[in-house]
């Protein structure tokens, strides 16, 4: 039997597991797509699988952790199937190239973000030759334009309009994990996305470590503006572009980074009836003299007035942002800063972390002397009064009509939806499956700090 047999008569199951951003639920979505033109099928859950993909962020430790420790399980069922293939995509794998395989020897191959267009080559050559493989050499290749048919929802899909990241925030991996900044096309993008909406898909996400620092490489952008002659961000003239497309009715966008949010960006999405009305501005801190020593580019105060801007466009607008407690040298004064500046954005939600070193970041050179209890403390402080603000703007909406695209049962209760706002806040409200996809409105009775429930109008 010659090795093409061995290949097409090899198992043909997979599940990917993904621990991260949306970035890399995208790359998932994207791995699991050419898999599955491959002729592979997909599992329901890893005991029926034959090949089983890990992909993981590797921003925090804490996802890491998880991520370890879930491929650390799977050492009994290795031993009883060795056959199974187990592989490594991602940032993790970016990050520890073949030192993973190496922790991890139940793991067959470790694949960077640059390389996951090879997987489906990468899992042939190993069940014909049983080698482990590493593949992290196109780190800063631009990928090619295919897009597989496979999505993961029916109706909403993201959309890559870049990757990697220039800013070198000195806590942050990114740019040694994904590489330095390459944006697609804006004709690609275009053509990604008609075809989305000729698919019956309604909301776009678009996404990019720094989706606004976007620029259209072949600088030819005149085809795509309302104004040719105004003088716009790409990123800007990008959105004009998609809010023309038919049968696209939201559009989303993440990540913005304050060093390249303008008023410009905001007017546009004050104007453009397609694009949503949130914005996710990370923050990180309040204190001057740490966000130059994480090298964000940008002051408190710069960060207050772009905010101040964004409600001034926006009004019914939601912001959303990151922080990081317990940076290197983190005084209390500095975490004081990062409360108040909470307290006067008025930050509908946040994702707030506790601060861990993550080499290369150079950070990593900096004394980690806040203390762990010390960190938990002012993540708690930070959690609860989070949660106040965010139950506050949320009691704003109470009594009044949202439009809400329903989204999916709720996992405890059939005869309950789930459903997204055009601010990106969660509804809970009464009714069937066969209004998943479909936008209604919906008047808020009760909210809490994560979400509102209604009924429908």
């Amino acid at each position: 039997m010659n090795k093409k047999s061995l290949y097409i008569n090899m198992p043909k199951k997979i599940y990917i597991r993904t621990f991260g951003c949306q970035m890399s639920l995208r790359d998932s979505e994207f791995v699991a797509g050419l898999l599955l033109d491959d002729g592979f099928t997909l599992a329901n859950s890893i005991a029926g699988a034959d090949i089983i993909l890990f992909n993981s962020c590797s921003v925090r430790k804490h996802a890491e952790d998880r991520l370890i420790s879930n491929i650390s399980d799977l050492k009994l069922l290795k031993k009883k199937r060795p056959d199974i293939v187990i592989g490594l995509m991602g940032c993790t794998a970016q990050a520890y190239k073949d030192k993973i395989l190496d922790r991890l020897p139940i793991l067959d191959f470790s694949c960077g973000p640059g390389n996951e267009s090879d997987i489906p080559k990468i899992i042939k050559d190993i069940m014909e030759n049983r080698c482990g493989i590493v593949a992290t050499d196109k780190i800063n290749d631009k990928r090619p334009e295919i897009f597989p048919e496979y999505r993961q929802d029916r109706f909403r899909a993201y959309v890559s309009i870049g990757e990697g990241c220039n800013n070198f925030c000195s806590y942050c991996i990114v740019p040694y994990t994904r590489g330095r900044e390459r944006f697609r096309e804006i004709k690609d993008i275009l053509k990604e996305v008609k075809d989305l909406a000729k698919r019956g898909f309604k909301e776009i996400m678009l996404l990019g470590q720094n989706v606004n620092s976007y620029m259209n490489p072949s600088r030819n952008l005149t085809a795509y503006s309302s104004k040719p002659t105004a003088k716009k961000s790409d990123f800007v003239r990008l959105l004009e572009a998609l809010n023309a497309v038919k049968g696209i009715e939201r559009i989303r966008f993440m990540t913005s980074h304050p060093k390249d949010a303008s008023a410009d960006l905001f007017k546009a999405m004050r104007d453009l009836e397609k694009v949503c009305e949130h914005l996710h501005l990370p923050l990180q801190a309040g204190s001057n003299r740490i966000l130059k020593l994480m090298n964000r580019g940008y002051s408190a105060e710069k960060y207050l007035k772009l905010a101040g801007e964004y409600k001034k466009y926006v009004p019914e607008g939601s912001i959303t942002t990151d922080i990081i407690v317990g940076f290197p040298s983190e005084t209390r004064e500095d975490f004081g800063n990062t409360v108040k500046m909470v307290e006067g954005v008025g930050f509908d939600g946040a994702y707030m972390f506790k601060y861990s070193p993550r080499p290369p970041a150079k950070s990593v050179k900096l004394k980690d002397d806040v203390g762990q209890k010390e960190k938990e403390d002012r993540l708690n402080i930070l959690l609860n009064l989070q949660r106040e603000i965010s139950l506050n703007r949320n009691k704003l909406l109470n009594g009044k009509a949202v439009e809400v695209l329903v989204c999916d049962l709720h996992k405890k209760d059939n005869n309950v939806l789930t459903g997204r706002t055009r601010t990106n806040k969660v509804v809970v409200l009464g009714g069937s499956s066969d209004m998943i996809s479909k936008f209604v409105n919906v008047k808020i009775e009760s909210v809490t700090p994560h979400a509102l429930r209604g009924r429908i109008v």
